[in-house]
């Protein structure tokens, strides 16, 4: 499983997407939090609060502390809307840590992976939930090919089996010569057209 990231430190890439997602968050105010997402089971409050679930979920495990309360979701309004920005600079001060990507990291109902692994699924994560957040306040895709290319690299580690309710949807297919965003989504179960209007 680490083998395609074996000559790759997603540290630098997931502080990127994490500022992305970040970026589209901030722009959301609190009357929009009950706005549809490209995330059919979530609306952009439940998104949110996802979010900032999975930042205090990701770092405290990383530091070794197995926690589990710290990923489930509080309430999807204003308050945690204002906790976002605080939880991303706990993710990324977790992931800072020399030592981070030999760890083992235990990651929700998934499982426990190396370190290297859960920042990759991490990066992964906020830069598709950069464009799901932006697409729900009608902005355009935020997300640059070179990191779109980056998560591509990474598809091994994509689950093959997507039961309902899991981490992926469905694949949407798109065309092979599509901007690498595009084919990113796609993988991910998004259709890069949706749009909330």
């Amino acid at each position: 499983m680490t083998s395609v990231l074996s000559d790759l430190d997603p540290r630098t890439l997931d502080q990127t997407a994490t500022a992305l997602c970040l970026a589209a968050a901030t722009a959301v105010r609190p009357n929009q939090l009950e706005l549809p997402t490209p995330c059919s089971e979530w609306n952009l409050g439940e998104l949110i609060a996802h979010l900032v679930a999975e930042n205090r979920g990701f770092a405290a495990n990383a530091t070794g502390v197995i926690d589990r309360v710290a990923w489930k979701p509080g309430p999807p309004d204003e308050i945690t809307l204002a906790k976002f920005p605080a939880s991303v600079e706990k993710v990324t001060t977790a992931f800072a840590e020399y030592d981070v990507l030999e760890r083992q990291v235990e990651v929700r109902e998934f499982g426990v992976f190396p370190g290297r692994v859960a920042v990759a699924m991490h990066f992964v994560d906020y830069l598709v939930h950069a464009w799901d957040v932006a697409r729900a306040i009608g902005r355009p895709d935020p997300i640059p090919d070179e990191l779109a290319e980056a998560a591509l690299r990474l598809s091994p580690l994509f689950p093959v089996e997507r039961p309902a309710g899991g981490a992926f949807a469905a694949a949407v297919p798109v065309d092979a010569d599509a901007p690498a965003s595009e084919r990113l989504l796609g993988l991910v179960g998004r259709d890069p057209k949706w749009s909330a209007r």
